[in-house]
């Protein structure tokens, strides 16, 4: 039991260390391309993108089909787009995995609510 709550410590806070939040943002753009075997959602935000990961040279955020919570974050996405959301969270990863030029999505959160 030591080992596995020794795990799990390791993995938040490893997981942490790369996440990144964009805050307070509003989507100006978002779109689904197929690839391969997966669809990808790409978004893009408006305000200051300079906190962006190297990698992320498109300047936009990516997430595919194979992650478990892409349904929602598509859902998320594109409802915070229609109604022009401007207190949109995004949480990402500083990787560039899903799409060699966009940064990672692991979360989205709309609205006044923490993560």
């Amino acid at each position: 039991m030591k080992k596995l709550a020794l795990f799990l410590a390791v993995m938040l806070v490893s997981t942490s260390a790369s996440a990144q939040y964009f805050r307070d943002r509003t989507i100006v753009g978002a779109g689904v391309f197929y690839k391969g075997t997966n669809s990808i959602l790409f978004v893009e935000i408006d305000g200051d993108k300079s906190a962006m990961t190297e990698c992320a040279t498109s300047k936009r955020f990516a997430i595919d089909s194979s992650m478990p919570n892409y349904k929602e974050i598509v859902s998320f996405v594109m409802a915070a787009y229609m109604k022009r959301e401007n207190k949109v969270e995004l949480l990402t990863d500083t990787k560039c995995t899903k799409w060699g030029n966009a940064q990672d999505i692991l979360g989205i959160k709309v609205g006044n609510m923490a993560f």
